[in-house]
């Protein structure tokens, strides 16, 4: 029990002394809020409205030192007078050991101290400045001034440069002189905040009228000194060529006339100060004048060009149409004795007119310069087509001749390979009859006769009065493979005679022995000696055979591949 009451009463000990720090803390604090409120409560600011108030200002220069003036008066007698009863109820609630709520006090008391010095400052600052107008609004009138004499100076004197311009920049500076006068006016009242408007409104139109001086000499100078004497020597240079029998594809007249009717519209504008559609001008004058230079230096480039070339494509045009004729007697010969193909005759036919036309329209393009009626950028484009056409032609007639040639070498060839054919026919027919046989099958003699007329219409087709040698190379490749399949055929004749003869002959020792293999014996014969099947007579002895004895067959045809 002493011990709770111990504690209680160390509780009570602790936060007695915390309640003595808190006022001590607080009364610390209202002596500095107090000293605050005391440099604040001064009329620091009295000697320096008086001074204000001997500018006589006038207008808003006096508007704003009355608004400042009232807000500073009600700062000392209102506001200043509210902070320190704040102070005071604070210091009253401290010595009666109401720290907390104190405390609470000197908090806003705090905030009020702080915003009563920021709006004296606030005041201070303004009153500085408005003072300082003045002075201010006449270092600055004085630069302005100085920077428009010296702009309507470069104008004046140099207004060579601003060509349409310059009147549009004597108003503007007749603009700025006013601005000027009203200021020395407003000045001179005392109204200095007014005056300082007019001065930015001058400093702004001083700076424009700078900017403007930088766009308008290089606008001036293309539209007054670069354009007009590159006009002017294009159509100089125009009437010279007229003179000299040009002609041109294009109204270059008409075309000199609307650059310069835009050069004026751009000059006309220029005095408006219409900068984005002079500088859109100016770029089209110079496509359109770079347009016309193009027109004359191309056709003085194509006169040359033509008057070098002329000879050149003539001689080429006599070269490819004698080519043309020396294969047009070739022709003629060989269609004598061969039937040419369709698509080298068509392509030779269209060269002629080719031909023909090409000649046509050079003799045209010649008249024309000899006429002097020549637009010798088309006769020069007519050149090049010319020469790319002769080119395709002189490489076209070289295949044709070439395909000649090659018609010409397949009749060797398919000659040379027919004699071939016929004797290895002839070899088949004596392989065959060496066999001694008393008939061939009937799909052999029908191949071998097929394979005979084929070769036979060869030598038919290749002693024609006129020669296909597209048929006849085509036919030379199919008689070949049926060759080759008839020589395959007589292996395989020769091939199962002799086996069906071992195998008959072999079959001899079994045919009295077995009456169902004697049957098939007789058969086999049968097929061998009166029906001449010699591979179904293979077929049914050696079915027999392997019946009776197994791998006699095989053992039979390896006696004869050896």
């Amino acid at each position: 029990m002493s011990t709770i009451i111990i504690g209680i009463i160390i509780l009570i000990l602790v936060f007695l002394w915390y309640m003595w720090f808190l006022q001590k803390k607080n009364a610390g604090t209202l002596n500095s809020y107090k000293d605050r409120a005391d440099e604040l409560k001064e009329d620091r600011l009295n000697d320096r409205l008086k001074k204000i108030e001997e500018m006589k200002l006038a207008g808003a220069s006096r508007d704003q030192f009355s608004h400042l003036k009232s807000d500073y008066q009600k700062q000392l007698n209102e506001v200043v007078p509210e902070v320190l009863r704040q102070i005071r109820g604070a210091e009253y609630k401290n010595t009666q050991f109401k720290v907390f709520g104190s405390s609470k006090v000197l908090k806003q008391v705090d905030q009020s101290l702080n915003d009563l010095k920021s709006k004296l400052d606030s005041i201070s600052d303004e009153l500085d400045e408005l003072s300082k107008s003045d002075e201010l609004n006449a270092t600055q009138s004085e630069a302005l001034q100085q920077t428009y004499e010296d702009l309507r100076k470069k104008i004046l004197t140099q207004s060579f440069n601003y060509g349409s311009a310059a009147d549009k920049l004597e108003d503007e500076l007749t603009e700025i002189a006013g601005l000027l006068d009203k200021e020395t006016q407003l000045t001179d009242k005392g109204d200095h905040i007014e005056a300082s408007q007019y001065l930015d409104d001058v400093k702004i139109k001083l700076g424009l009228i700078t900017d403007q001086l930088k766009v308008i000499e290089p606008l001036h100078h293309d539209l007054n000194e670069v354009f007009p004497g590159q006009i002017e020597e294009i159509n100089s240079v125009y009437q010279k060529l007229i003179n000299q029998k040009y002609n041109f594809e294009e109204d270059v007249e008409s075309l000199i006339k609307d650059v310069q009717t835009s050069l004026d519209s751009a000059n006309s504008e220029l005095g408006e100060l219409n900068f984005d559609y002079v500088n859109n001008t100016n770029e089209e004058i110079s496509q359109n004048i770079d347009h016309l230079y193009d027109i004359l230096s191309i056709e003085m480039d194509a006169k040359r060009s033509v008057l070098k070339q002329q000879k050149t494509v003539l001689d080429y045009i006599n070269h490819a149409k004698f080519q043309h004729n020396r294969l047009d007697s070739r022709i003629q010969k060989l269609t004598n004795d061969y039937i040419l193909a369709e698509d080298d005759t068509k392509k030779f036919k269209e060269n002629l007119v080719a031909l023909n036309d090409i000649r046509s329209r050079f003799d045209q393009d010649v008249q024309n310069i000899a006429d002097k009626n020549a637009v010798f950028s088309h006769a020069e484009s007519d050149f090049r087509t010319i020469v790319k056409q002769l080119d395709d032609i002189e490489s076209s007639e070289k295949s044709i001749n070439d395909n000649f040639n090659q018609m010409i070498s397949s009749e060797r060839i398919a000659r040379n390979s027919v004699d071939k054919y016929a004797k290895r026919l002839e070899i088949q027919k004596k392989v065959v009859e060496q066999l001694r046989l008393n008939g061939l099958p009937d799909d052999y003699l029908d191949y071998f006769y097929m394979v005979y007329d084929e070769i036979t219409k060869l030598y038919n087709e290749l002693d024609a009065e006129q020669i296909n040698m597209e048929d006849i190379s085509k036919q030379v490749i199919v008689t070949q493979e049926d060759l080759e399949n008839l020589v395959q055929k007589t292996t395989d004749l020769k091939m199962n005679v002799r086996l069906a003869e071992k195998l008959l002959q072999y079959a001899n020792r079994y045919a009295d022995k077995d009456a169902d293999f004697a049957d098939q014996l007789t058969r086999a014969r049968a097929l061998f000696d009166d029906d001449y099947e010699y591979g179904k007579s293979v077929e049914t002895i050696s079915a027999a055979l392997e019946r009776v004895e197994s791998g006699s067959v095989e053992r039979i045809k390896e006696t004869i591949n050896a």
